[in-house]
C-alpha cells in the first residue's frame, strides 16, 4: 500500500505552495491554508508509486556506495519514468558518487557533465520542493535515513536551499547505518557548522568509517567541550595507524583548537604508539604556550612518546634561540625532567642563551639552573666559563650574579680560563678583583699556573686602579714572580713607588728571590732625583747585591735622598777598582766637563753642605784626588784651574767645597 497525498485547490483558484516545517499549502494569492488529504491506493507497478520504489531503491544504493545496483535501479527508473523528478534526483545522485570513481580526468568530466545537465533540468523543471516530490518522499516511508543523509550533500552541492531545509527536516541521523552516507553526511554537517548532526554521526560508531571520521573531527569540529570524548569514542590505534603522520602535523598546525585538546591528542597518538616529528610539533603548538602551564602541558604530552635525541636537540635550539619565552623554556627544561629525559648539552647552546636571553638575569639563572641538571661534561662546562667569564658583555651586577651560579667550589674552571680572565679581560673594572677570588674559591690548582703573577704585573690589561687590587689578590693567595720580574717590575712605572714597596714586599715573602742586580737596576732607572725611594733602597739593598759605576755614579750625581750619606757608603763600599781612573762626563754652566766622580760631584752637587762635606770627606778617604786634570770641551787642564777660571760661575756650595779643599790658594 502506497500513500498518495492530493491537495484541496484553493477556492480562488490561486497557485499553492507546501510548507514542509508545518506540512501544509498556502495560497500564494490570498494566504489561505489548505490541509493535505491522504488517499490510500494499492501500488500500480507503472504508475507513481511504481517509479517511487525504484528511485528508493537506486538512492539507497547510492547511499551505500552500491553503485552497481544504482546504476541497473537508475535504468529501471528512466523506463518507468525518466521525467519524474525522483529519476532526475537518482541521476544527479548517482552521477556526482561517480566522479570520485572515475578512472581517469576524461571519465569524470562525462560524470560532471551529467550532473550539471540533469541539474538544470531539475531547476528549470522542478524549481522549487513540488507536492510530486514530496509524495515520493512521503513514499520512502521509514528506515532510509541512509538517503536522507546523502541527498543532503546532493542539494548542499547544488546550492538548492529549499531542498537542503526540507531533507534536513526528515533526516534522522541516528538511524543511518552506510558508513559512505554517514561519511558524507559528516562532511556537510560539519561544513554547514551543523555540529549535533555532526556530533550524532560521530557517535554513531558502529557505522561510521573511523578513519575517515577521525580526521574530520581532528580537523573540521570545534573545540567545544565535547571533542575529547569524541575523540574517545572515534580513536582506535589500529586505525590512527593507517593515517599518514603529516595529516597529525597539520592538524598541529592548522588547528585552533587549544593546548589542552592537542596535548589530548599527543598522549592519545603515544598511547597508540603513533609519533609524529616532534620538533615540527614544538614549533606548531609554540604559538598557544601562552604561560608556563600551557606550555609545560604540551611538553609533557609531546615526551610520552619516543622522542629522538636529535629532534630534542633541535627543540631545545628553537627553544633557547627562537622562542625567546622564559616560561616556555622553564616549561620544556621542567617536562624532560620530569620524563626522564637523558640531555647531554653542548656548550654551544649554554653559551647561545647566555648571550643572547634578552630578559632579566633572574630568568637567566632560573634556565641556567635548569640546563646544569642535565649532563654537560667538565670540558663543555669550562667552555661556558671561559666564553661567559672573558666574551660576554651583560653589565657588572649582572655577571656577578651569573659567574655566582657558575663558579661553585669544584667547579671544573681550567686553567686557561682563568689566565684568559686574569691577563686578558678588563669587562669587569674594578669588580674584577670579586672574581678572581671567587675563581680561586673553586679549588683551582694554583701549581700549574705557572707565572701568573708575573705575566700580569707586567701586563696592560687593567688600569692601575684595578690591577693593584687585583695584583694583591694575587699576591695574597701566595702567588710569587720570577726574579727578573720582581726586577723589571721594581724599576717599572706600572704602579706608584709606594705600591710597588709594598708589592715587592709581600712577593719577597712568597718566596720571590732578589737578584744581585735589582738595586743597581732600580738606581739606574730613576728618572727624576725626586723619584729615587730611600724606602725602596732600604728594601733591595737589604739582600745581595753589586752595582757598576754607572749606577754609583748616577745615585751621587742625581738622586735625591735624604739618607744619602748612608747609602752612598753602602754602595761605595760594593764598589771595586780605581775610582781615579773612572772618568764620568757632566755638563757645568756651558761645559761638557769630563772628570772623576768627586770632581763631577763637586761640581753639580745639589745635595744639602751637611750630606755633601760628608761624601766628599768619604771620597777623598777613598783615595780620589780632586786636583787632577779634567777634559773640558775637548781641552785638557787642572780642576783647580778650571774652577779658579769659572769662579764667578760656581754655586755655593761647590765654591764652599772648593774652597774648604784649598783649590782656590796658590799652594
Amino acid at each position: 500500500m502506497a500513500v498518495n497525498f492530493i491537495a484541496r485547490k484553493c477556492a480562488c483558484g490561486g497557485k499553492l505552495e507546501f510548507d514542509p516545517a508545518k506540512k501544509i499549502w498556502i495560497c500564494k494569492y490570498c494566504g489561505t491554508v489548505v490541509e493535505r488529504e491522504a488517499t490510500f491506493d494499492k501500488v500500480q507497478v507503472d504508475g507513481i508509486e511504481g517509479i517511487n520504489d525504484v528511485v528508493r531503491q537506486t538512492l539507497m544504493d547510492v547511499a551505500n556506495n552500491k553503485m552497481e545496483s544504482a546504476g541497473r535501479n537508475l535504468e529501471d527508473c528512466e523506463r518507468k519514468n525518466h521525467k519524474h523528478v525522483g529519476t532526475l534526483i537518482a541521476n544527479i545522485s548517482y552521477n556526482l558518487a561517480m566522479i570520485s570513481m572515475a578512472r581517469s580526468q576524461e571519465e569524470a568530466r562525462g560524470y560532471l557533465d551529467k550532473v550539471k545537465l540533469y541539474a538544470k533540468r531539475l531547476n528549470e523543471e522542478y524549481p522549487s520542493i513540488a507536492e510530486d516530490e514530496i509524495n515520493m518522499y512521503e513514499a520512502f516511508g521509514e528506515g532510509v535515513a541512509d538517503i536522507y543523509a546523502n541527498l543532503l550533500v546532493v542539494f548542499d552541492t547544488l546550492n538548492d536551499g529549499g531542498r537542503v531545509e526540507y531533507i534536513s527536516s526528515r533526516l534522522k541521523p541516528a538511524e543511518i547505518f552506510s558508513e559512505h552516507a554517514n561519511g558524507t553526511l559528516l562532511k556537510i554537517s560539519l561544513k554547514r557548522e551543523n555540529y549535533d548532526v555532526a556530533e550524532t554521526v560521530l557517535r554513531n560508531t558502529n557505522h561510521i568509517d573511523r578513519k575517515s571520521g577521525l580526521q574530520e573531527l581532528m580537523l573540521h569540529y570545534p573545540d567545544n567541550g565535547r571533542k575529547q570524548e569524541l575523540l574517545g569514542l572515534v580513536f582506535r590505534p589500529q586505525t590512527a595507524g593507517n593515517i599518514p603522520r603529516n595529516f597529525f602535523e597539520q592538524y598541529f598546525t592548522e588547528s585552533g583548537d587549544s593546548i589542552r585538546t592537542k596535548a589530548y591528542i599527543l598522549r592519545t597518538l603515544a598511547g597508540a604508539d603513533i609519533k609524529c616529528n616532534a620538533e615540527a610539533v614544538a614549533r606548531a603548538l609554540h604559538g598557544q604556550m601562552e604561560g608556563y602551564d600551557t606550555a609545560k602541558e604540551a611538553f609533557s604530552a609531546l615526551y610520552e612518546a619516543k622522542v629522538s635525541d636529535q629532534e630534542t636537540e633541535a627543540i631545545l635550539v628553537f627553544c633557547l634561540m627562537e622562542n625567546q619565552s622564559h616560561e616556555v623554556i622553564k616549561a620544556f627544561f621542567d617536562a624532560l625532567l620530569e620524563k626522564g629525559v637523558f640531555v647531554q648539552l653542548n656548550s654551544r647552546a649554554v653559551i647561545s642563551y647566555l648571550d643572547g636571553w634578552p630578559g632579566t638575569v633572574n630568568e637567566k639563572l632560573e634556565v641556567l639552573e635548569r640546563m646544569f641538571r642535565f649532563e654537560v661534561d667538565g670540558k663543555s662546562k669550562d667552555a661556558v666559563y671561559n666564553y661567559y667569564l672573558n666574551n660576554n658583555r651583560d653589565p657588572y651586577p649582572d655577571r656577578i650574579k651569573v659567574i655566582d651560579f657558575l663558579l661553585t667550589k669544584d667547579c671544573p674552571i681550567s686553567n686557561t680560563t682563568t689566565r684568559n680572565y686574569i691577563l686578558r679581560t678588563s669587562v669587569d673594572g674594578e669588580g674584577k678583583p670579586a672574581i678572581v677570588e671567587k675563581i680561586f674559591e673553586t679549588g683551582i690548582n694554583k701549581t700549574y699556573l705557572g707565572d701568573l703573577l708575573s705575566e700580569y704585573l707586567l701586563s696592560s690589561a687593567d688600569p692601575e686602579e684595578v690591577k693593584a687590587p687585583v695584583s694583591d689578590c694575587l699576591i695574597g693567595m701566595g702567588f710569587k714572580v720570577d726574579s727578573n720580574v720582581l726586577t723589571q717590575y721594581v724599576t717599572s712605572n706600572i704602579d706608584a713607588v709606594d705600591a710597588r714597596i709594598e708589592k715587592a714586599k709581600r712577593l719577597i715573602a712568597n718566596g720571590t728571590s732578589v737578584k744581585a742586580d735589582c738595586l743597581e737596576n732600580y738606581i739606574l732607572s730613576v728618572k727624576e732625583p725626586e723619584d729615587f725611594s730611600e724606602q725602596m733602597f732600604n728594601l733591595l739593598a737589604g739582600y745581595s747585591f753589586a752595582v757598576g759605576f754607572a749606577a754609583y755614579a748616577r745615585f751621587l750625581l742625581f738622586c735625591k735622598d735624604i739618607d744619602k750619606v748612608r747609602h752612598h757608603a753602602k754602595l761605595a763600599g760594593s764598589l771595586s777598582g780605581d775610582l781615579n781612573g773612572t772618568q764620568t762626563t757632566v755638563k757645568h754652566g756651558m761645559d761638557s766637563v769630563v772628570c772623576n766622580l768627586l770632581q763631577a760631584y763637586v761640581l753639580t752637587s745639589g745635595d744639602s753642605y751637611d750630606v755633601a762635606k760628608a761624601i766628599v770627606e768619604e771620597l777623598l778617604g777613598a783615595k780620589i784626588k780632586l786636583n787632577t786634570e779634567v777634559t773640558v770641551n775637548g781641552n785638557t787642564m787642572k780642576f783647580k784651574k778650571y774652577v779658579g777660571e769659572r769662579k764667578a760661575l760656581l754655586s755655593p756650595l761647590t765654591l764652599q767645597l772648593c774652597e774648604e779643599n784649598r783649590m782656590f790658594s796658590l799652594f
